[in-house]
C-alpha cells in the first residue's frame, strides 16, 4: 500500500512538472492568452500593415504578434536577440520565446504598455 502510494504521489508530480515546463504545455497557454485578446491592427504574415480582414496583430515592443491559424511573431532586434520570425509551432521556437510573448500579451492587455527590449 505505501508502495502503491509512494509511486502514485510519484506520477502526480511528474505529471505536473511536464505540465509546467513542457513546450506543448507552453504553447497552449500562449494559444488560449491568444484567443481572448482583443487585436487592435491588421497585419499580413510578414508584420506589415494591410487594409482589409480581421484585426490579427498587436505591436507589444519587442515583438508584433500575429494571431492567426499558426500564431506568429516577428521579433526585433534587441540586445542579445536579432530579428526574426518566430512561427510558434511545436518544434519551431524555444519555450523562452513562447513565455516572452505570453507575457508581452499579459502586459499589453492589463497595462496597455508596450514592453521594451
Amino acid at each position: 500500500m505505501r508502495v502503491a502510494t509512494f509511486f502514485a504521489a510519484v506520477a502526480m508530480a511528474s505529471y505536473f512538472v511536464w505540465e509546467i515546463f513542457s513546450e506543448s504545455a507552453a504553447l497552449s497557454r500562449l494559444n488560449t492568452t491568444a484567443d481572448i485578446f482583443s487585436y487592435p491592427s491588421r497585419c499580413a504574415g510578414d508584420g506589415t500593415p494591410i487594409e482589409t480582414g480581421e484585426p490579427n496583430c498587436v505591436d507589444l515592443g519587442r515583438y508584433i504578434f500575429i494571431h492567426g491559424s499558426v500564431n506568429m511573431a516577428v521579433r526585433r532586434a534587441c540586445p542579445g536577440a536579432p530579428s526574426a520570425v518566430l512561427s510558434f509551432e511545436p518544434g519551431q521556437v524555444s519555450r523562452k520565446e513562447i513565455h516572452l510573448a505570453r507575457k508581452s500579451l499579459q502586459v499589453y492587455a492589463e497595462y496597455g504598455t508596450k514592453v521594451p527590449c
